[in-house]
């Protein structure tokens, strides 16, 4: 009796200290949604330890941290809803109804405003994050993946297959203008990339294998690359020094400075992969797959690879520390998530979740510039 006495104080002491935790700080936290249930569990960057767990009324199937406010977003598909959970009082405070399917959403780069596109029905909506509100909802939008924000605030960029063409919404206007980068339709387009300056936007062409590098001002094709194959999404990094553009079938990365557009690195080390970390100072960077368990470690100093394996799982997303030097990777049906450090070249798991992870996100992340 007294040890069932003793196994109720210690559920009740953890529960306490559990709902005691301050999770109000989101560039501290890393938020992993259950891919089957209706949870949220919030881990400590520092500690890697789970602090708090959050019961969501709706399916989190994308999640968003703001930055520099105590609010996390998350967004039901199906449901077509979003929450805004209020993470200093431990509540949702609000939830929307959103007038497409939110395939797809997108932090601004101050992190107020979420861009929410649909790339099979079409449509987009601009939700005012701090406000809780649709500031702009436009049916009739092409159907697009990720949209890329403008550092300006008022533009935002699109990809649209349809016509063959890289798009730019002004916020400001409604209006949209769009800069044909191919003169066949139905072009199978990347998700668009831009310069860290916001001077040059990139988008591949998965059908051609080319990656074409637009000048932002003039709308006018500056230079295209010929990276071959199954095209990823082209990836800047956080110093803004280089631009990495892999191509999944052949396991090629092409690496060229942007400044000058030179071509730096041209190596073979693994198909599929489609998703970069970058460390510290553009040196050591974790390449990974959502297709797959693999994980390479790579030096750009060195121009290859200096450290392999694979994961327990297949990776949901990967997103690298604010300071470059760990990458954290949410695993689908594995109740943990990876963290790698990438100076070390070392590999630990960190439970999170009851059935592996469907979303993911930091509160803070040296990914940039999608």
């Amino acid at each position: 009796m007294k040890y069932l006495i003793g196994f109720f104080v210690a559920l009740l002491c953890f529960t306490q200290s559990a709902s005691a935790q301050d999770i109000s700080n989101t560039r501290a936290l890393i938020f992993v949604g259950d891919q089957s249930e209706n949870l949220i569990d919030v881990l400590s960057i520092n500690g890697l330890e789970t602090l708090y767990r959050i019961e969501t009324s709706i399916r989190p199937d994308h999640i968003l941290a703001t930055p520099f406010a105590s609010v996390l977003v998350y967004v039901d598909i199906q449901a077509k809803k979003a929450t805004f959970y209020d993470l200093r009082n431990k509540r949702e405070a609000k939830v929307i109804d959103l007038p497409l399917a939110p395939r797809h959403v997108v932090l601004d780069t101050t992190g107020t405003k979420m861009g929410v596109s649909d790339d099979i029905e079409g449509g987009f909506a601009l939700v005012d994050v701090l406000g809780q509100s649709i500031e702009l909802a436009l049916e009739d939008f092409p159907a697009t993946s990720d949209v890329l924000f403008d550092g300006n605030e008022s533009d935002i960029f699109y990809s649209n297959e349809e016509s063959g063409a890289i798009g730019i919404l002004n916020t400001l206007t409604s209006e949209t203008y769009e800069i044909p980068v191919t003169d066949q339709a139905d072009q199978q387009l990347t998700a668009p990339t831009r310069s860290l300056d916001g001077r040059y936007i990139y988008v591949g062409n998965i059908t051609s294998g080319e990656v074409y590098s637009l000048n932002a001002f003039s709308g006018a094709i500056f230079k295209t690359f010929d990276v071959g194959g199954t095209l990823a999404r082209p990836y800047t990094t956080p110093e803004g020094a280089f631009l990495y553009m892999m191509d999944q079938e052949n396991g090629r990365l092409l690496s060229v400075e942007q400044h000058g557009f030179t071509e730096f690195a041209d190596v073979s080390f693994d198909q599929s992969v489609d998703m970069v970390t970058v460390g510290r100072f553009d040196h050591l960077n974790l390449f990974t797959s959502t297709q797959n368990n693999h994980w390479s470690i790579f030096d750009n100093i060195k121009k290859s690879v200096v450290k392999q394996g694979e994961f327990r799982g297949q990776p949901v997303n990967a997103l690298g520390s604010a300071d470059g030097k760990f990458a954290y990777v949410a695993l689908a049906g594995n109740a943990e998530i990876a963290v790698v450090n990438l100076e070390r070249g070392s590999l630990e798991y960190v439970p999170a979740t009851n059935n592996g992870s469907g979303a993911f996100t930091l509160g803070l992340s040296n990914n940039v510039c999608h």
